[in-house]
């Protein structure tokens, strides 16, 4: 799988005396200009290849919370999957078990995979009721994994577990190391997602990942892709292909597996 951010920065010819070189040179300046980590970090996209690895380096800068020389939409390519940063400390401090590690939350570039949500089009039992949810994220939990070996984040999560008159209607606490975005973290709002209350959708996943802030043509990848969260019945929110939001039947199994997740050291 090949990728290459459309933003990526260049290094501009040094034929001018008074041109400074370019971000990618001066970097430590930056890094101390924005030395507060997650909160400036979230704020700047820069679309950089850190590697095929995550290096000893990246994995202390990832710990101590300074996130030194990584930003929002690089990336690092393993195995053949691209994987883009999406978030810093985006979940820190949640759940009913407090996540206090500092981690960088991550998602593919493209789907990983086609997968249906359901046999059938239902919504029974909400996400958490879903075959997506039980078996269907095993194959990319498997990969990213692999990818990641050891520094997955496993941490709590709220999410739909139970549905009424094609609402979700009830949320748990689940451990959760990979799952489907919902619709505020791909568009920042709710869109087609229907909940007799608005969190039973939502959780605690409540504010757009900075990358599709900074960049939302990120979200349009010519690839229809699923989201967690119900619509109706037997419908489940998606991204199409074309960019638009929509709703689909839980059985459609040409949608793809765009998962999020979170590393730490």
């Amino acid at each position: 799988m090949n990728y290459t951010p459309n933003l990526n920065l260049k290094k501009p010819a040094k034929t001018d005396p008074v041109l400074i070189d370019d971000l990618n040179d001066n970097m430590d300046i930056l890094d101390d200009l924005f030395a507060g980590g997650a909160g400036s970090r979230n704020s700047i996209y820069r679309g950089k290849n850190l590697g095929t690895i995550v290096t000893p380096e990246q994995w202390a800068n990832i710990a101590n919370g300074t996130f030194k020389d990584m930003y929002i939409g690089d990336y690092w390519t393993i195995n053949g999957t691209t994987y883009l940063i999406a978030a810093f400390n985006y979940y820190r401090n949640t759940g009913d078990t407090v996540l206090t590690k500092n981690h960088v939350t991550l998602v593919p570039a493209e789907r990983l995979y086609n997968h249906r949500m359901n046999p059938t089009d239902t919504t029974g039992g909400g996400y958490v009721g879903s075959e997506m949810y039980t078996t269907g994220l095993d194959q990319a939990k498997t990969k990213i994994h692999a990818d990641f070996a050891g520094h997955v984040v496993n941490h709590r999560r709220y999410l739909s577990n139970a549905t009424s008159d094609g609402q979700a209607s009830a949320v748990a606490w689940f451990y959760s190391d990979v799952e489907l975005m919902n619709e505020v973290m791909a568009f920042g709002s709710v869109i087609n997602g229907k909940g007799t209350r608005g969190y039973h959708n939502i959780g605690t996943e409540k504010s757009q990942l900075p990358l599709f802030a900074l960049r939302p043509d990120l979200l349009n990848i010519r690839q229809a892709w699923w989201l967690r969260d119900v619509c109706s019945a037997v419908h489940f929110a998606f991204v199409g292909g074309d960019g638009v939001a929509y709703v689909g039947g839980a059985s459609f199994s040409w949608f793809g597996v765009r998962p999020v997740f979170s590393i730490s050291a």
